[in-house]
């Protein structure tokens, strides 16, 4: 059944960013009325209109005003994980134009992720290590952001005349992001860029190709097989905590120089990642959650524990690891959270 008024003002404030606020309402002709007021005053305030709160709180997800990661895990939650019919009966999956583009836009936008997270961080190390580090992987590493992008762009025009107006949007959004991150590149090569706005920018343009994620989960994965879709895409979102950790740390480790804002940093990384964890664990099926055991128990994870703990203690004098050891040790864990997301998808395709 559709949100109550209640349920859905709950979720809002669950939803909503810890500076952002919001009302739940019912119009006069019994429409329902979501209005948020960012923190940001540029954004200004906005209200969603539709005829249910669930179909109102799903128009601000696709504005970006919400997380679709959260909005649909509550909802699930509030539906107590099954969705009803009118009469309490299990409802029929809604009809979908294309049921495909579900995958098929998140392997692209995973893909093209996983290049730009490991551009991110060479880009920042070598940076901050003033081209000691990681100065001839670049290039490599450039090329297969690049073709990663190729294929991307080539998606998007396959299948452009399916998505949505707002969809479409998010599309140019990070079209013109990654364009802006090419002509970058000439300015970090020359020293002209700092680690800290290298990895700025790139957090940016993965944000943009996350919002692709978010809006394909509510856009085109059914009722039924949305919890396997939301578990892919909060996957996503733990594994881009990560690289922000790794990017942040092995430019600091690099520069020798590991501040209390760094140490803030990867203290607020590392519990957003395990947030996304446990939902992806309350959400994925179970032979993908049986992976993601493994990867946690794992000795190379809890070698990962360990260098954080030291970090955050500022006991980094004790890590035998330079900047690119570092680096390496969080890819080996980046990379599993890879595999399994692959795995996932799979699921959601043959769902």
């Amino acid at each position: 059944m559709p949100l109550t008024r209640q349920d859905a003002l709950r979720l809002l404030r669950f939803c909503l960013g810890p500076d952002d606020s919001g009302s739940i309402e019912v119009a006069d002709d019994g429409a329902a009325l979501v209005t948020i007021s960012p923190a940001e005053p540029s954004i200004g305030v906005r209200t969603f209109e539709a005829s249910t709160f669930d179909a109102a709180l799903r128009m601000a997800v696709d504005a970006g005003l919400l997380k679709a990661a959260c909005v649909e895990k509550q909802i699930l939650f509030l539906e107590g994980g099954q969705p009803r019919g009118v009469d309490g009966s299990a409802a029929a999956p809604p009809r979908r134009f294309r049921p495909d583009l579900f995958p098929k836009l998140m392997s692209a936008m995973s893909g093209l992720l996983h290049e730009t997270q490991t551009e991110r961080g060479m880009s920042a190390i070598a940076a901050a290590s003033s081209g000691r580090i990681f100065r001839r992987e670049l290039s490599r590493q450039r090329d297969r952001m690049d073709a990663r992008r190729e294929r991307f762009v080539t998606l998007w025009r396959e299948v452009g005349d399916s998505l949505g107006i707002s969809i479409s949007g998010r599309f140019d959004r990070v079209d013109n992001s990654l364009r802006e991150l090419v002509a970058g590149r000439s300015a970090i090569d020359s020293g002209q860029t700092r680690p800290a706005e290298i990895v700025e920018a790139y957090t940016r343009t993965n944000a943009e190709l996350l919002g692709i994620g978010d809006a394909a989960l509510v856009a085109y994965s059914s009722a039924d097989n949305r919890p396997n879709a939301l578990a892919c895409v909060v996957l996503l979102y733990a594994k881009e905590k990560t690289g922000i950790e790794r990017a942040r740390i092995g430019a600091a480790l690099a520069a020798e120089a590991i501040s209390d804002d760094d140490r803030r940093a990867l203290a607020a990384l590392a519990s957003a990642r395990s947030s996304y964890l446990h939902v992806f664990a309350a959400t994925a099926p179970r032979p993908a959650e049986r992976l993601l055991d493994r990867a946690l128990a794992s000795a190379s994870y809890a070698d990962l524990i360990h260098l954080e703990e030291l970090l955050l203690a500022g006991r980094e004098t004790e890590i035998d690891l330079d900047a690119r050891g570092w680096f390496n040790a969080v890819t080996r864990e980046m990379d599993h959270l890879g595999e399994i997301g692959t795995a996932t998808l799979g699921f959601v395709a043959d769902g």
